[in-house]
């Protein structure tokens, strides 16, 4: 089965993604529940109920819902890819790695792909995987400095710190409002400013 188009033109499901992007979650769960009685097949809407019940930690409930609109359509990424970053989130490594290599499968070059498969690359200790897709994408993304940040992260873990000091510089000079960069280079110990 794969999602219709149906479901992103109709009107409820539009109110609910307008209060996801005001965080007001309470309304987008209930217009969802409300939606979901009456079209309980839909996936998109499946997957949105999952993004409210992960935004309020019920992270459990988040699982069987994607797990049910994988079921329904395991082809629809979206489903997958949130799937993929609540595995994580619950440092279920393997299957998020699992997850993530299904999805890379289907799209190899998606940046935020990689991205998530550097992440769960470097929580399972393979850094030198993680750095070389956190190389391609400072490569193709030169200007996104939390792409620079989160390489510096990885070369701090893997040992590389003057590698490591010119991402966060990167980061910040892309940046330099960006708070996270320059407590990162203080948290090195090494650093002087």
């Amino acid at each position: 089965m794969k999602p219709s188009r149906a479901s992103v033109d109709n009107p409820r499901l539009r109110q609910a993604a307008i209060a996801m992007n005001r965080n007001d979650i309470p309304r987008a769960e209930r217009l969802l529940k409300d939606y979901l009685h009456d079209a309980p097949m839909d996936v998109p809407a499946i997957r949105m109920l999952a993004e409210v019940a992960m935004r309020i930690g019920r992270n459990d409930d988040a699982r069987r819902l994607l797990e049910r609109a994988l079921e329904l359509a395991p082809g629809f990424m979206p489903a997958r890819y949130q799937f993929a970053m609540l595995l994580h989130r619950r440092n279920e490594c393997a299957e998020a790695l699992a997850e993530v290599e299904r999805l890379l499968a289907a799209e190899p070059r998606n940046p935020g792909y990689r991205n998530l498969a550097a992440v769960v690359f470097s929580r399972i200790g393979e850094y030198e995987r993680a750095s070389r897709l956190y190389a391609e994408l400072v490569q193709e993304y030169p200007a996104n400095s939390k792409v620079w940040l989160s390489y510096g992260h990885v070369l701090k873990t893997a040992g590389r710190s003057d590698e490591t000091v010119a991402a966060y510089r990167r980061a910040i000079a892309l940046e330099p409002s960006f708070g996270e960069t320059y407590w990162s280079l203080a948290n090195l110990k090494t650093f002087r400013f």
